[in-house]
């Protein structure tokens, strides 16, 4: 048997469906498990036991590009005749994909077009066990909802050489960055906080992409902390998730970084502005802690923009960086003492 699992989602979205491999494997201990991601999240998935084969399809190319990346994909996936297909992207994009390359059997939520079972959906789940329940047309029994990244030892030898001279202290991972503006706490409250931190004796590690590299120099001139150290853009995403399994805290907004902390079961504080916890995409751990305010406008989307639609963004500029300090300064006390 021959499974197809797609998702071409941001990063985040690739964690929070993790458990799904886990539980087919129970389901079909003997099955091939294939999954379709995007370039920039496949790296998730590589050295995930349940997994067979990785494809990626680069949807984000350009429209010309993109067709013929589909048509390519289409053409291996006729060649390897899988017996099912489940899509957790409720994109027309996907159920062309499964239909075409003559998978009898296509599983994906209600809203999705062309398939042979259609799932309802509870409302109010995390998002890793909204993936579970497409599982119900082929399986009733219960599964681990842990997300999961399996790390090599060479990705844990390059977080323990950063990480090697700073023993003793307590080490707290920052991530200032998101993809949607709206979705970052301010720069200026990263640089206070970070000032309050290092003064108390912790030591940080900022992280993030060589685009987001700029953010954290800026945050961490203007917090004139010394116990930093920027790694933005020099770790990819498993040397990332490498250094946040062995880190004390994980400090970022809602973006990847906290579904890397969950999964590697490292605790988390996030910043919630634009973004609510029904749309299922908050950390889940006991220790975990959403950073939010109560307004009327939350949430104006559900994905964050680049601008607050009443121009003022009050949701991250009235959590104020003394408040999560004292929160951060509770939580590691017995340190402090």
């Amino acid at each position: 048997m021959k499974i197809l699992v797609i998702q071409t989602a941001f990063i985040g979205d690739l964690i929070m469906i993790t458990p799904i491999f886990k539980a087919l494997k129970e389901v079909y201990p003997e099955a091939e498990i294939h999954v379709l991601a995007i370039p920039s999240s496949a790296i998730i998935l590589k050295h995930n036991p349940y997994i067979n084969k990785i494809f990626t399809f680069d949807k984000k190319s350009g429209i010309f590009r993109k067709i013929h990346s589909f048509f390519k994909i289409l053409s291996t996936f006729r060649k390897n005749k899988y017996d099912i297909a489940i899509s957790l992207q409720n994109s027309i994009t996907s159920s062309l994909l499964m239909l075409l390359a003559g998978i009898k059997r296509r599983i994906g939520s209600r809203r999705m077009k062309l398939l042979t079972d259609k799932v309802i959906i509870p409302k109010g789940l995390h998002n890793r066990q909204r993936v579970l329940e497409l599982l119900k047309p082929i399986s009733n029994l219960r599964f681990s909802e842990e997300t999961e990244i399996f790390l090599s030892e060479a990705e844990l030898s390059v977080a323990r050489e950063v990480l090697n001279k700073d023993e003793g202290q307590v080490k707290i991972a920052i991530a200032p960055g998101s993809v949607r503006q709206t979705k970052k706490w301010l720069p200026e409250y990263y640089s206070q906080l970070s000032s309050m931190l290092s003064e108390a004796g912790y030591f940080l590690y900022f992280i993030g992409s060589k685009e987001e590299l700029p953010l954290c120099e800026e945050i961490i001139s203007n917090s004139g902390a010394k116990q930093i150290k920027n790694l933005a853009g020099k770790l990819n995403l498993l040397e990332s998730a490498a250094l946040i399994s062995m880190v004390d805290l994980v400090v970022c907004n809602d973006s990847s970084p906290l579904h890397l902390a969950n999964a590697v079961k490292t605790d988390v504080f996030a910043f919630f502005g634009p973004t609510v916890k029904r749309f299922g995409c908050y950390p889940y751990r006991p220790n975990d802690m959403m950073l939010e305010v109560d307004l009327e406008c939350r949430p104006c989307d559900k994905h964050g923009g680049d601008v607050c639609p009443l121009g003022h963004h009050n949701c991250m500029k009235m959590i104020k960086p003394e408040l999560v300090a004292k929160l951060i300064f509770e939580k590691f006390a017995k340190f402090r003492e």
